[in-house]
């Protein structure tokens, strides 16, 4: 994308120029603010906006802007009891708390070649 594109482009979708742009990346250390990670060679962290308010939040690597994007479409305005619920899910699995004991599968995704080697195996 050309520079001019580049100017249009975030003005138009962001209010935003790009030394703006570049004051957010500069601040954020060029990593995605959610996962902390530099997005791909050659290309730029996308730009996260809020799609109710326009508020521009930060810069989002386009993996995580997505997964926000599905997040606030399917929880709307109650994202943030939902990612309270997600966390808590994590850290004590209903499992564990119904069963009264922690009971380990197999460490990966199920029906992968990987998998089925380990189970025909038996070494799972």
């Amino acid at each position: 994308m050309s520079d001019k594109a580049r100017t249009k482009r975030l003005w138009d979708g962001f209010r935003l120029t790009p030394e703006e742009w570049q004051i957010i990346d500069t601040y954020q250390g060029s990593v995605c603010a959610f996962c902390q990670k530099r997005q791909r060679s050659g290309i730029r962290l996308a730009t996260d906006h809020d799609h109710k308010t326009g508020l521009v939040r930060g810069l989002l690597c386009s993996q995580c802007n997505r997964l926000l994007g599905r997040l606030e479409r399917q929880y709307g305005a109650g994202i943030i009891d939902a990612l309270v619920r997600i966390q808590s899910y994590i850290m004590h699995p209903s499992a564990v708390s119904a069963l009264g004991k922690s009971v380990f599968g197999f460490p990966g995704r199920i029906g992968t070649k990987r998998h089925r080697a380990a189970v025909k195996k038996g070494t799972f």
